[in-house]
Formats: structure tokens, C-alpha cells, sequence
């Protein structure tokens, strides 16, 4: 503070009590630092009997403990004139390390000084000392032999309060690091969004945990002080409601209170949170991925009601494949006979996962990719029983960041559609709850915002024309928990489950607002009453479920999962880290129930099957409408990019970030598109310049089997060509050194440069640009490829059909190790490689003159005329701040310079299993192959 604020702190004296031994340590690094010691002078020293050790200008370091404050007020009164002084007395985290007694001194002690101010940071155990985040970081501090002292003494907010006022402190307010988190007067949105700029974040949960367990509190003493604090909204009076933890029935609930009780069932194999259940049959449970202690899990534990003579592959709820990549926020929605849909998730925070898996009886097949990746997203099923059932998604998280608020409902017959969202729609929102209220109804609660902050909303939607033409209405129905600040606080919550039991609808677990939810809240009963004469529409009335605390072991209802069970539910998993004084897993299957624990059935865990190897080939998708297994050519349908209005450069750079291929409409890329007739490029334009053409003798060009020849030929010769029918493709160059120097479309052709603009919207581009590209093409397919730049790819004359494949995918597409081009000719008629490409999930885009299309890096791609002829210009450009190989990059598709190296790492580890047999080399070969897969899906958390 001393070197940031120098002017502020011009008048002030920053006096520092410590044990006398940490003090001579904090001195001798003082003075050992030159960045310390220069910003002290009239530095003095003085001997370690001393209390006062170090004197300067504006830095006392006094030697003292506070137990001692007769000691301490004389060394002070030595210094300073007291009664004219103005004292801020700060502590964080060490008042509660002293005796209760001692600390309560040292509280009144400072009440005496007339012009005074004390803020103290330290824990509290608002839900008493038997939580799980309270209970392991008492243990914690117990083992580092230094105890929290002050936590029982005075446990919750109201007693600090009155620990201050009883003490001589006319003032006082204190309020948790969460509470104060989600307040816009305390942090704004966008000191807020910063977190994630730090680093990708997604430990929202155990931060909220971390935050509600320690509390900033201030008590004055001055009474012009006080009198401008409370002005400000200080006082603690409107706190005390909720930072009581009052387990007080509000009047709001309702009276129905079913006696529900929590029953360990079955011990689970693996500590999982984050993960998902699969549950098609009241006889089988499967939890499916999540977080385990080291890593993310690609595994499934699976139960079944003890003395069903099953084994796990012989029942409908399966585990999916070992090649279904390992992923936690993932959602498994069951559509009744029609099986299971297994949607998205994340690996590590900055990467979301798009795939989407069917089960049908006992096979997952792969089905159509969410249009956009998402984890921490709602998913609940929708349709008619009997009927064609859909699942429908709203919000969640994606790359980088990004919050959503799409509504996307997937069919069996259609795969994803985005639907029209009617009069209202929420803010972008991740971990909300949602359930189904009817068929085609229901509810969102609470949520994320973008910047952090939990959503005190309560959204009522309903889906229109669902079998035809499917459009959704969405109504703000907040005011129903707004209006009473304890019911807003327990219901709108993030992370939280929602379940259908037979007393009704259940809300488990999560985080809530502004403090650490307590025991009678943790599972609150909601009871949807549908409200006269209006479909779909309904007011929610609470109850409290009564106290389901168990007497064998606390829950830590953070994620966790959920799914129905005889009377109640069941949960499984969850836990979470608790800071940094340890992990806390909850242990196996819980039921919360009304039935008596000794009439509840029993489960026990089925045997996994044998684990195959990472290497064996993922399965193949299945199109939306096709049977089980099918791999007809109707699979390589691809899903359509999504069209994009931009309006501002910062609307590009949010695409960008997507990293998904966008279809920009409404751009404006200059008078190019009317102007650039054959004849105005061939007058405008010198005809007999040389340029380099490719050749083909089929239509499809392959990169990799040279099915095409370089030619250089006038300019004018070559539109020629290819208005006859020529097969011929012009990939422009530049005009000198083209083998060293990337092509610049202005510098290259300035007769028709001034033709064609990049639109302002795009700014990003100019200001990183590295080539732009002059591409014309005859009746020929460009081969599939990739480049390692993203680029925009503006059509300027005719009709093109690209198709583009995602990241995902590359394994798929037949790209040779240390090369961008594919050797399969998607676009061809003989279609012996669908069942490969068609796993990489391709995306398809027609452009017409003054479309512009964005290719994210490392997206496959390949293009084709659909009107014989083609015009566009191409403009590459660096999103990345580093990674890219060093020296020349011509075409703007050289590797990054971590795979190149890379490769050539891979080649020294393939020879040093030179001269082993051959079955012992391949052994340690593939474990190292497998080794590496698991680091790219899956990053320690550490």
C-alpha cells in the first residue's frame, strides 16, 4: 500500500504488532528487500529487548504479544500521541489463534480509543462444527497444533456482533466473503468477470464454501463515523435475519412437512463428484463420470437392487462406452423406453465437450453434436410418454468462459434445433435447476451469472407446437421469491438437483446467495398448484422436508447427483475440496425417504466389465431417426453452421473465442460482389500476368495423392478456362519472393484491392493479419485440409459448399502424422470413407456472394463450387498470443511449434524400444500412446 498509494497514505503511520520473534524476522527481510526498504526512511533499529524494534517515517514493527496489552499501550503511548490520534486496526485471521479470553481483552481494549475503527477477516462455522467444510478445516488447524479459538465461543455472525457490542464498540457490521462477493456495492460485474481472466475457473462451489466460512467485520467507535456508515447501508439490523440461520418457518411455507430421513445404502468403489446418473429402471443405477481424487473418470459405477440375477451389461442402464471421452457437468436425461441421452460437459474449464450419446437397450451409439459445447447446463426430458420425447438444454458454460442462454431441444428425428424464444428470455446463466412440471412445462431456478453472481430468479416456460414446430415461451415468475429475502435466499441456487419423490418436488443441495444454507434447508419440498383457468402457469408453494440430517455422516451436497427412489431420492457422490485443508467425499448411495431405513431395499454393486484399451476406435455416430447401429450414407448429413448478426468488433471477438464456424451475415465487404464480373477482372486486372493455377484431371483435388499439376498461364487465359468448364483453381501468391512471403491481397492485386473491404465488425482481423488470399476456382473440389490460423473466407461471386469438421475429429479424417491434408475426397461419390468421416461430426455451409464465413483454427475443411465458378477472398489472422512455430509460415498452416517438437520427441521415444521384442516394445508403446491420450482429455487437478 506504502508504494501503490502514496499520497493516501502521506499522513499515515503503519504500526505492526507481532511476536517479538516473527518481528525480527519481518525486520530482517525488510531490510534485506530493497523494494521494502525504499519505501522506508529515517530508518532505525533497536535492540530485540526492546518492543519497539524498528522505527521510520511511516513504519513502526513492534514486537509484542497481544496478550501483553498493558505493554503495549505503553510502547505506543511512547510513539504517539494517542488521544489525537485516528486508529484503523486491521486483523486477518489471527484474533481467533489467541485464548477466548485474551482476544475478548485485546476487543475492549481498542473499544477505548476515541477516534477508532476495527476490521477483522477470520473464520466462523455458520452451520455449526459438524459441516463438512467446518469440520475439515477445524481438524485441519487442530493438526497444524495451532486451533481455531474463537469459533465456538462465538460461531455465527450475530454472536461476533454482540461479542463487539458487548465489549464498549457502539457500531458494528459483519457480513461473509460471499454475501459480500454477490453484492454490486461491494464488487461490480466486471471486477467480478476478472476472476476468470486469471485463470479458467470452474471451483465455484468450493469457493462459495470457502467464503461462507469466513467473514469481514467492522466496528466503529466514532460517532460521525457511524452516522456516515449507516448512511451507506452498513448497518447489520437487515443481516440479522439471515446471518442468524434462523431455523425459524417462514410464513411463506407451507405447513406440509413429510418426515423424510436420510439411509446409507451401498459403499461406492470410487469417489466421483460432478458426474452423472443414469437410472432407466428402478432396478439398476449407473453413475457415470465426474471428478475422481487425481482426475476426471471415463468410468461408471453401476447398482442394482440386491438379488436381481443381472450382470452389468445385461440391463438398460449400461455404462456407456470406455470411448466416450472421460468428462465431469455432463447431463444423462432419460427418455423412458426410448433409453438415455448423454449430453456435453467439460474436461478441463476452457474445454467443453459438444458430443452427444444415445442409449438404446444396451448400446451407446453417438448421435448429433450440440450446435455449441456446453457443461453445467439444464437438461430435462420433454414429450408426450407414448410419443416421439425430446430432451431440452438451456444455458451452461462453454469455451473460454462463455455463458449461454440458447434453448436447444434435441429429437430423435431431427437432432438439435435452437428454439424461438417467445417474450421474455433470461440472462445467460450456468448451473441453474430445471425440471419438467407437464409434458411439455416447467421451471428454472436460480443459476450463475456471467459474472459470478447467483440469480435470485424463478423462470416459468412452456414449449408450443412441439411435435411440428417447436417454439418456446419463457415468463419471468421472479416476484414469487423476490418479495421475501429468506425464501429467495434458500431457493435460488447454483449447483442445486431438482427431483420429482411422492411428496412432492424436491430441491437438493447446491449454494446459495448470500449465506451457507443450514440443515432444514438443504432440502427444500416445492409443490407446484397450477393456477386457475391458466395452463401451464403455476405458483410454487415451499415446505420444509424435516430435518434429514443423518447420525452416521453429514452430506456435502455439492456435486453431487440425484434420481428418484421408492418414496424419495437417492443421491450419490459429491464432495468437494475445502480450500487447502483437505477434501471431503461423501461416501456411496444416500436415500432420502419417508419409508422406514429398515423396510428400504437393498443395493449392492454390479461387477465391471474388463476395461478395453484407449487405442481400440470409438464407435461410430448415429444420425438423428436412424436404427441402432446403421452406417448408411445417410450419415455423413451434416448439421448446418450457425448464422451470426454481428454488430461491433467486440461481438466478432465473443465468435472468436467460441471458437465454433460462423456464418456473418449482413457484413458489408465493399462493391466486389456486383462489381466483379468476368469481364471487369479481366479489363481491370492485367490479362497476360503470369499466374500459377492448379490443374486437376478430376474433380477432386487430393493433396496428398498429387491428382493435379502447377501450371502458370496468363491471367486472362485462365478465367478463360474456367468459364469453358476447365477444371482449374487459383490460390493467389505473392507477386515477389511468393516462396518466402505470405500473399497480401492489396499489395498483390491493387487494381481491384480497393473493390473489396473487410468490414469494420471485423477489426480483429485487420489488426492481426497474416495473409489475404485471392482464391477462383472452376468446377473442382479443394482437398480437405486444415490451417492453423483462424481466417474469414468472404464469397464474392457464385455458390459454395464447404464442410467443416471439428478438432474433435482429426483422428477420423485420414491427416498423416506431421501434415494438414487429408487423403479422403469427402465430396466424392465412392463413399468407402463415411464410416470414418462421419465420426468427426461435419458442419456444412453454403456461401452466396457477400457471405462471410469464420473458420476457427484447426478445422477440417473442404470446399466445392455448386455453380461451376467461385470468387472469394481469404484473410488469415493470429488469434493466438504465442504457440506459433518460428521462421516461415507462407500459407498460414505450419503447426504449432509444441507439435512439431513434439513429433520429433516421439521419434527419440520410438528408438529407445529399439531392440526389445516386438510384443514388449508395443506393450510400453501403447501404455505411453494411452499415458498421452489421458493428458490431452484430462489435466490433474492440482
Amino acid at each position: 500500500m506504502l508504494g501503490r498509494e502514496k499520497i493516501e497514505c502521506g499522513n499515515a503511520l503503519f504500526v505492526d504488532v507481532d511476536y517479538p520473534q516473527l518481528t525480527e524476522k519481518k525486520i530482517e527481510l525488510i531490510l534485506a528487500t530493497p523494494q521494502l526498504h525504499g519505501l522506508l526512511r529515517d530508518v532505525e533499529t533497536s535492540a530485540n529487548s526492546e518492543t519497539v524494534q524498528l522505527r521510520s517515517d511511516c513504519y513502526l514493527a513492534v514486537g509484542c504479544d497481544l496478550k501483553n496489552l498493558e505493554e503495549l499501550e505503553s510502547a505506543l503511548s511512547k510513539e504517539l500521541e494517542l488521544a489525537k490520534c485516528v486508529f484503523l486496526l486491521t486483523a486477518e485471521v489471527s484474533v481467533t489463534y489467541m485464548d477466548v479470553q485474551a482476544a475478548d481483552a485485546l476487543i475492549s481494549w481498542a473499544a477505548r480509543f476515541g477516534d477508532v475503527r476495527f476490521c477483522l477477516l477470520e473464520q466462523y462455522i455458520p452451520n455449526g462444527a459438524d459441516h463438512p467444510f467446518a469440520k475439515t478445516m477445524i481438524n485441519h488447524f487442530k493438526k497444524l497444533q495451532t486451533p481455531l479459538q474463537s469459533i465456538h465461543r462465538y460461531p455465527n455472525l450475530v454472536d461476533q456482533r454482540r461479542r463487539f457490542l458487548s465489549a464498549g464498540w457502539s457500531f458494528v457490521t459483519a457480513r461473509n466473503l460471499w454475501d459480500l462477493w454477490n453484492d454490486d456495492a461491494f464488487l461490480t460485474a466486471e471486477q467480478r468477470t476478472r476472476l476468470n481472466a486469471v485463470e479458467p475457473f470452474d471451483e465455484w462451489e468450493e469457493f462459495a464454501l470457502f467464503a461462507c466460512h469466513y467473514f469481514l467485520l467492522l466496528a466503529v467507535n466514532c460517532p460521525a463515523s457511524v452516522a456516515r456508515i449507516s448512511q451507506l447501508g452498513g448497518s447489520m439490523e437487515a443481516d440479522v435475519e439471515l446471518s442468524d440461520e434462523s431455523n425459524a418457518l417462514p410464513r411463506t411455507f407451507s405447513n406440509f412437512s413429510p418426515d423424510l430421513q436420510w439411509k446409507h445404502l451401498v459403499q461406492a468403489p470410487t469417489q466421483r463428484r460432478y458426474g452423472a446418473i443414469s437410472h432407466a429402471s428402478y432396478q439398476v443405477l449407473a453413475h457415470h463420470g465426474g471428478l475422481g481424487a487425481q482426475r476426471r473418470l471415463q468410468s461408471t459405477d453401476v447398482y442394482a437392487l440386491a438379488k436381481q440375477s443381472l450382470s452389468v451389461d445385461q440391463h438398460d442402464a449400461s455404462p456407456p462406452s470406455v470411448a466416450i471421452d472421460a468428462r465431469m457437468c455432463h447431463t444423462i436425461t432419460e427418455l423412458g423406453c426410448s433409453g438415455s441421452l448423454l449430453v456435453g460437459g467439460r474436461a478441463s474449464p476452457d474445454h467443453a465437450l459438444a458430443d452427444c450419446w444415445l442409449r438404446s437397450g444396451t448400446k451407446w451409439d453417438r448421435v448429433n453434436d450440440l450446435p455449441t459445447a456446453l457443461y453445467r447446463h439444464c437438461a430435462v426430458c420433454v414429450g408426450a410418454r407414448g410419443e416421439s420425447l425430446g430432451v431440452l438444454v438451456f444455458g451452461g458454460r462453454s469455451d473460454r468462459g462463455i455463458v449461454m442462454n440458447d434453448w436447444l431441444l434435441w429429437k430423435d428425428s431431427v437432432g438439435w434445433s435452437r428454439l424461438d424464444c417467445l417474450e421474455a428470455t433470461p440472462e445467460p446463466r450456468f448451473g441453474a435447476a430445471m425440471v419438467a412440471i407437464s409434458s411439455t412445462a416447467g421451471i428454472l431456478l436460480g443459476g450463475l451469472s456471467g459474472d459470478g453472481a447467483i440469480l435470485s430468479e424463478l423462470w416459468q416456460w412452456s414449449i408450443e407446437n412441439f411435435a411440428t414446430n417447436p417454439r418456446i415461451i419463457v415468463e419471468n415468475q421472479s416476484h414469487q421469491v423476490q418479495a421475501f429475502p429468506l425464501l429467495s435466499h434458500v431457493m435460488c441456487r447454483f449447483g442445486a438437483r431438482m427431483e420429482w419423490s411422492q411428496s412432492g418436488l424436491l430441491l437438493v443441495g447446491g449454494i446459495s446467495g448470500r449465506m451457507l444454507l443450514q440443515d432444514c434447508y438443504d432440502v427444500l419440498g416445492l409443490i407446484p398448484d397450477r393456477i386457475e383457468n391458466r395452463q401451464n402457469k403455476f405458483m410454487l408453494q415451499p415446505f420444509l422436508t424435516k430435518d434429514p440430517s443423518s447420525n452416521e455422516r453429514r452430506h456435502l451436497l455439492v456435486g453431487h447427483s440425484t434420481a428418484p427412489h421408492t418414496d424419495g431420492i437417492v443421491t450419490v457422490g459429491g464432495g468437494a475440496v475445502c480450500f487447502s485443508f483437505g477434501t471431503y467425499w461423501n461416501t456411496g448411495i444416500w436415500s432420502l425417504d419417508s419409508i422406514s431405513p429398515s423396510l428400504l431395499p437393498t443395493w449392492e454393486l454390479l461387477e465391471q466389465p474388463k476395461r478395453p484399451s484407449l487405442l481400440e476406435p470409438k464407435g461410430p455416430p448415429r444420425k438423428a431417426g436412424s436404427k441402432e447401429g446403421s452406417l448408411g450414407n445417410s450419415l455423413s448429413s451434416p448439421t448446418t453452421v450457425s448464422t451470426k448478426r454481428i454488430k461491433n468488433p467486440i461481438d466478432f471477438e465473443h465468435i472468436v473465442r467460441m471458437s465454433q464456424p460462423a456464418m456473418l451475415q449482413g457484413l458489408d465487404v465493399g462493391p466486389c460482389v456486383k462489381k466483379w464480373t468476368w469481364d471487369y477482372l479481366k479489363n481491370t486486372v492485367n490479362s497476360e500476368r503470369q499466374v500459377v493455377v492448379h490443374e486437376a484431371a478430376t474433380q477432386h483435388m487430393n493433396f496428398q495423392d498429387k491428382n493435379f499439376k502447377y501450371s502458370t498461364k496468363p491471367f486472362g487465359v485462365f478465367l478463360d478456362d474456367i468459364n469453358s468448364g476447365a477444371r482449374q483453381y487459383l490460390r493467389s501468391l505473392a507477386s515477389e519472393k511468393p516462396a518466402d512471403k505470405p500473399t497480401e491481397f492489396a499489395v498483390d492485386y491493387p487494381e481491384i484491392a480497393p473493390d473489396f473491404q473487410l468490414p469494420e465488425e471485423l477489426q480483429t482481423v485487420k489488426e492481426h493479419a497474416h495473409s489475404s488470399v485471392l482464391r477462383i476456382s472452376g468446377p473442382v473440389t479443394i482437398w480437405l485440409h486444415y490451417d492453423v490460423m483462424a481466417n474469414v473466407l468472404c464469397q464474392v461471386r457464385g455458390t459454395k459448399r464447404l464442410l467443416l469438421y471439428p478438432p474433435s475429429g482429426v483422428l477420423y479424417l485420414g491427416i498423416p502424422p506431421g501434415a494438414s491434408s487429408s487423403t479422403f475426397s469427402v465430396f466424392d461419390d465412392d463413399r468407402s470413407s463415411d464410416e470414418l468421416v462421419t465420426r468427426a461430426h461435419p458442419q456444412e455451409a453454403v456461401l452466396h456472394p457477400g457471405d462471410v464465413l469464420f473458420i476457427p483454427p484447426l478445422w477440417a475443411h473442404t470446399a466445392s463450387p455448386t455453380e461451376g465458378t467461385s470468387v472469394a477472398v481469404n484473410v488469415f489472422f493470429r488469434n493466438l498470443e504465442r504457440g506459433y512455430a518460428a521462421g516461415r509460415d507462407v500459407y498460414g498452416n505450419r503447426d504449432l511449434q509444441a507439435y512439431e517438437k513434439g513429433r520429433k520427441d516421439v521419434e527419440k521415444i520410438a528408438k529407445a524400444f529399439d531392440g526389445l521384442p516386438p510384443d514388449m516394445g508395443r506393450f510400453y508403446m501403447e501404455r505411453l500412446a494411452e499415458e498421452l491420450r489421458a493428458k490431452a482429455l484430462q489435466k490433474d487437478i492440482g
